[in-house]
């Protein structure tokens, strides 16, 4: 009736078109549809994935992907499976979706052969705002980021953009510079909670805040940035924390490549954080000397910060394709680093423990055995501590919502029994493993022994009995869950700051623990905001307002 009132009053060619247009996307489902299932029934090295069926050719699966990402994602998995990989295509380009754990271990087994450069120069390009003219500098790197170069690489040592990165955070992210690191990130939160007027000097009297998320944001990005980077960044651009949220808060909408007229505020933000970063480089190399990163050199000092921010400084200075921009988009991009994922993962920790009375008291104790009889806090001993640990990973598990590429640039990569073509992208979401209670059961960790649904928070998930029976309790374990818990994505190419935000995550719950208590206003819950799937960390929907005083005495 519908199409028939359409077409009345019309001629037969107008009529004809106007048919076409409206059978259009049935007839595209039902050929799509057709071509998926006789290509589910076979399979072979040489055949590739089977593509989900859509609805509008040309564009296919763009705008339900574009729209609403998880919702396309998770509705495609439920629909057509999750054990084989699953083509989908936005208009020319075809990407495989990839959420088998024992596929997703197989990619990440394979990173001489697989790369994530793809994704690296979209971040760079529509994320940082890296200028098209310095972005062929990072595509040419064809060098790997293993000491020797890839054969067949003639890239310049000091052009090996990738293997310097990856050098320069597993060296000064592990060992004794993230000790130093951790130590000094509890010192500096410490100070800038001791400016907060939290009751003054009566113990007792509580404070009410709006919401807990914005009090971490103002809170521990600035104590993170100090730490990296030095306490002069901050003392030149008393607005960079406000900037930073600001574009942070943007990252969705940069992320579907929407343009400067569309969301200006976005690019002032990013436009000012990097102009601050440009400024301080320059204030801090006349100041300070960027090569002093031996063993006999500071861990820190107020003008360049780390080791590894001097570190990053002395190669890119030395990369005659860099400029002042670029270094600086790739200082934006360690702050995103350190402060984007980590703050919301803050958030829920505190979140969890605040609403759970008896889980805060058991983590509370675990924290209360890293303090010092000084009052300090050992932080190595708290990323030991069993029950924090599982929290932690159940936080990453349930509040991370991460995507992560991988392409073969040179060949054809077997799958499965399937072959990804060379060149196309395969997607892996850390969420949709998380969730998979199948897998979950196959691995050993079935929520129906532990009566811990997946869907749900349990801080004790990932405990498990001793292996040494004869000690017995239990210990923190993330063995048999390769290709489930994705947080930090996997193989050669796996966050290399992973150590200290965990550490991060876990002291600053400890910090404020120890010397406040902290209550949420009685029947106020908050929900992650899916929005954010897959930038990364899922920062809560709403406010949660809260209220803190200080104890007694530190470490009361």
């Amino acid at each position: 009736m519908f199409i028939s009132e359409i077409l009345v009053g019309h001629t037969t060619g107008v009529q004809g078109i106007v048919l076409f247009i409206l059978l259009l996307p049935i007839l595209s489902i039902v050929s799509s549809t057709l071509r998926f299932r006789a290509a589910s029934r076979t399979q072979g090295d040489n055949q590739a994935p089977p593509t989900i069926p859509y609805l509008l050719p040309l564009l296919f699966h763009a705008i339900p992907l574009a729209w609403n990402p998880f919702q396309f994602v998770t509705k495609a998995l439920a629909r057509y499976g999750w054990e084989r990989p699953l083509r989908i295509r936005v208009g020319w380009l075809s990407m495989t979706i990839v959420s088998n754990p024992a596929h997703i271990s197989a990619i990440f087994r394979s990173s001489k052969q697989l790369t994530s450069k793809p994704a690296t120069l979209f971040a760079l390009q529509y994320l940082l705002g890296v200028s098209t003219d310095v972005l062929p500098f990072y595509a040419a790197d064809n060098s790997g980021m293993a000491s020797t170069p890839a054969k067949g690489s003639t890239v310049e040592h000091v052009d090996r953009i990738d293997f310097h990165q990856a050098r320069t955070a597993q060296k000064f992210l592990s060992s004794q510079h993230l000790a130093h690191l951790s130590t000094r990130y509890l010192e500096t939160l410490e100070r800038y909670l001791n400016s907060l007027d939290v009751g003054g000097s009566t113990p007792g009297e509580w404070v009410e805040y709006a919401d807990l998320f914005h009090f971490l944001q103002t809170n521990v990005a600035p104590a993170v940035i100090e730490t990296m980077m030095g306490s002069k960044l901050l003392e030149m651009s008393p607005n960079l924390i406000r900037d930073f949220w600001a574009f942070d808060s943007n990252l969705p909408k940069l992320m579907r490549c929407f343009p400067r007229w569309l969301i200006p505020a976005a690019f002032r933000a990013r436009d000012g954080l990097k102009d601050s970063i440009k400024a301080w480089h320059a204030y801090g190399n006349a100041q300070s000397d960027c090569s002093k990163i031996e063993s006999e050199d500071p861990e820190w000092e107020p003008y360049l910060g780390s080791k590894l921010v001097r570190a990053r400084q002395n190669y890119s200075l030395k990369m005659a394709a860099m400029n002042d921009d670029s270094r600086a988009a790739e200082d934006l991009g360690l702050m995103m680093a350190s402060n984007g994922n980590a703050v919301p993962c803050v958030f829920w920790f505190i979140y969890e423990a605040l609403r759970n009375e008896a889980l805060r008291q058991q983590l509370t104790i675990e924290a209360s055995e890293c303090v010092r009889p000084d009052s300090t806090i050992d932080a190595a001993k708290l990323v030991t501590q069993p029950l924090l640990q599982s929290a932690y990973a159940e936080v990453l598990r349930l509040r991370v919502g991460i995507g992560m590429t991988r392409v073969s640039e040179s060949e054809p990569f077997s799958l499965g029994g399937y072959q990804i073509p060379k060149g196309e992208s395969c997607l892996i979401f850390s969420r949709h493993p998380a969730f998979n209670e199948e897998a979950w059961q196959a691995a050993g960790r079935p929520s129906a022994v532990t009566g811990a649904p997946l869907e749900e928070f349990h801080a004790d998930r990932f405990l498990v009995p001793k292996k040494d029976e004869e000690l017995g309790g239990l210990e923190f374990s993330l063995d048999g869950l390769a290709g489930l818990w994705l947080p930090y994505g996997g193989g050669q190419r796996m966050c290399p700051g992973r150590h200290f935000a965990k550490s991060e995550i876990i002291s600053t719950f400890a910090l404020l623990t120890s010397r406040y208590d902290m209550e949420l206003m009685e029947g106020v819950a908050v929900e992650p905001d899916l929005r954010w799937f897959p930038v990364g960390a899922l920062p809560p929907a709403g406010k949660l307002p809260f209220r803190m005083r200080r104890k007694g005495s530190k470490g009361a």
